[in-house]
C-alpha cells in the first residue's frame, strides 16, 4: 500500500500531525502500536472521582483554542483561574508563590538580600558568546543561570521547586538553553531578563486581538484532558490504526531525490513520501538505527526519570486548611519525599465526590528515582507524613489510584541542544523524515500540539530545540 504520508504514534503530537496532514489533502495513516489513543494523556473516572493519569491542565495557546473549536469542544471545555496560588514548601512550612512586584516584595520564601539580588539584574554582565555554544562543557544549567542572573535564592526556592514539579527533573541538570530557550534568549539579545521580558511585553502589544481572543484560564474538560485526543481521534476516523506498531523502518533509495520510505506495521508493508516519528525518543532510536546510527545515539540518550502518581482522598474535615489553589511544589529537602501535589478537587468542579478533597501526588522523578521501587504502602506513607508536616491533612487518606510510570518525562539537559541538531541533520539528510514529540520544542500539551501541526502542515517545518 502506498501513501503520502505515515505518523507513527497517535500521542498528542501524532494526532495532531495527521489532522494536519489531513487537512491539506494527503493520503494519511496514523500508526498506533497500542489499543488507544492519546499517549501519555489519560483521564480516568473511578469511583465517583475523576482522575488525570498525565497532563492536569493545558494552557491555552491559539493552536489549541483553535482545536477545541474546530472539534466541537467548547461545550466540554472547563476552566481554572489562573491567577489561583501556588504554593512551595521551603523550610517546612508553606509558602504562597510571589505573583506580582507586590507579592515579590512581601514573600517569606526570600530574605531581604534575595529580594535586593533580584533588583540588580540588569546590571549583572551577560555571556559572551563563546561561552554559549553548544558543548556540554559550556552548556550551562538552569540552576546556574537562574543564580547568576537572579541569585541563589531564586534558584534554590523558586526554580527548583518548578523544575522538579514541571520536568521531574533537575535544575543542576537541566540545560537552559533547552528547557527554557526564551529566557537563554533574553540574556543573549537584550543582556538583561529585564529588558528581554520589556521588549518581549512591547511586541506583544502588537498581537493584543490574538492574546485577548484566547480563553482565560487553565484548560481542561468536564471528562478530563483526555477529551481532547478522543476528540481527535474520532476526527480522524479510519486514519488511525490501533493495535499496529512498526516492525521495520527503510528509506526507498530508488525513488526520486531518496524521498521514500518503507514501513512494516503489524505484518503490512507501507510505502510513503513522508514519515513523522512521534514515538518517545527510545522508541524512535531504535526504528532508526539501521540507516541513522547517529540520531539512534542521540535519542538514547535522552534521560527518561520513573515517577509515581498518587491520586489520594481525604474528607474535608480531615483538612488542615482549605485547599484553595493549584497545589504545591516542593524546594529539595532530605526531610521531604514528595516533589509537589497538585490539588485537583480545587481546580475544577466534579473531580471528588461531595464532601471529599483529592490530590495528585508525585514522587520520584531525577531527584528520587528509587522510589517507584517502593511499595504502594511505603508510597503512601511517605506521601502523608510530607503533607502532614506541611499542614495540609490529617490522618491516613483514601488511596484512590496508584500510577507508576517508568519513563516519565524527557529531560532536557546539558548537551540537549547537541542531540536536537543531530535530528535537524539527519532530516536534512534523509528527506522525508521527520522526528517530533515532547523531547523536542518543549514538553507541554500546547508545545506539543504546535510542532505536530506545524510538522503535518508542511515538509520543511523544523521545531526549535
Amino acid at each position: 500500500m502506498s501513501v503520502r504520508t505515515v505518523v507513527v504514534g497517535a500521542g498528542l503530537s501524532g494526532l495532531a500531525a495527521a489532522l494536519a496532514s489531513v487537512r491539506r489533502g494527503d493520503e494519511t495513516v496514523l500508526l498506533e502500536a497500542s489499543d488507544r489513543p492519546g499517549g501519555v494523556v489519560r483521564s480516568e473516572r473511578r469511583a465517583g472521582y475523576l482522575l488525570e493519569l498525565g497532563p492536569n491542565t493545558v494552557r491555552p495557546t491559539r493552536e489549541i483554542a483553535a482545536l477545541v473549536r474546530e472539534l466541537g469542544l467548547e461545550n466540554e471545555a472547563v476552566y481554572a483561574d489562573a491567577r489561583l496560588p501556588r504554593y512551595v514548601d521551603f523550610g517546612g512550612t508553606l509558602q504562597a508563590v510571589p505573583m506580582s512586584p507586590g507579592g515579590l516584595l512581601g514573600t517569606r520564601l526570600l530574605s531581604l538580600g534575595g529580594k535586593l539580588r533580584i533588583l540588580m539584574e540588569p546590571l549583572i554582565r551577560a555571556r559572551r558568546s563563546d561561552e554559549s555554544d553548544e558543548s556540554d562543557e559550556s552548556d550551562e544549567s538552569v540552576r546556574d543561570f537562574v543564580a547568576r542572573r537572579l541569585g541563589p535564592q531564586v534558584a534554590e526556592r523558586l526554580v527548583e521547586p518548578f523544575v522538579g514539579g514541571v520536568f521531574a527533573g533537575d535544575a543542576r541538570r537541566l540545560s537552559v538553553a533547552a528547557a527554557f530557550p526564551v529566557l537563554a534568549g533574553w540574556e543573549r539579545r537584550h543582556g538583561s531578563l529585564f529588558a528581554g521580558a520589556l521588549a518581549a511585553r512591547r511586541a506583544a502589544r502588537g498581537s493584543n486581538a490574538d492574546a485577548d481572543a484566547l480563553p482565560k484560564g487553565l484548560l481542561s474538560f468536564r471528562d478530563g484532558v483526555e477529551a481532547l485526543p478522543r476528540a481527535l481521534a474520532a476526527r480522524l476516523g479510519e486514519t488511525l490504526r490501533l493495535r499496529s506498531a512498526v516492525e521495520g523502518l527503510a528509506p526507498d533509495t530508488a525513488k526520486t531525490a531518496g524521498r521514500g520510505w518503507t514501513l512494516v506495521a503489524a505484518g503490512t508493508e507501507l510505502s510513503a513520501d513522508r514519515v513523522i516519528l512521534t514515538l518517545p525518543a527510545p522508541r524512535a532510536a531504535a526504528i532508526v538505527s539501521s540507516f541513522a546510527p547517529e540520531a539512534a545515539r542521540a535519542l538514547a540518550a535522552i534521560p527518561y526519570p520513573p515517577l509515581a502518581l498518587l491520586h489520594l482522598a481525604w474528607e474535608e474535615r480531615a483538612l488542615r486548611r482549605p485547599l484553595a489553589g493549584f497545589g504545591q511544589l516542593v524546594a529539595p529537602s532530605p526531610n521531604r519525599r514528595i516533589l509537589g501535589a497538585v490539588w485537583s478537587s480545587s481546580l475544577f468542579a466534579g473531580r471528588a465526590p461531595a464532601g471529599r478533597a483529592l490530590l495528585t501526588v508525585f514522587l520520584g522523578g531525577t531527584r528520587d528515582p528509587g522510589a517507584l521501587a517502593l511499595s504502594d504502602d511505603a508510597l503512601v506513607a511517605a506521601a502523608t507524613k510530607d503533607l502532614e508536616e506541611e499542614g495540609l491533612i490529617h490522618g491516613p487518606p483514601e488511596v484512590v489510584r496508584i500510577t507508576r510510570w517508568e519513563a516519565a518525562i524527557p529531560q532536557y539537559e546539558r548537551g540537549h541542544v547537541r542531540a536536537v541538531s543531530v535530528l535537524a541533520e539527519t532530516e536534512r539528510r534523509w528527506p522525508g523524515l521527520h522526528f517530533r514529540g515532547n523531547y523536542r520544542g518543549g514538553i507541554s500539551v500546547g508545545d506539543v500540539v504546535r510542532q505536530g501541526l506545524a510538522a503535518g502542515a508542511s515538509d520543511g517545518a523544523t521545531p526549535q530545540s
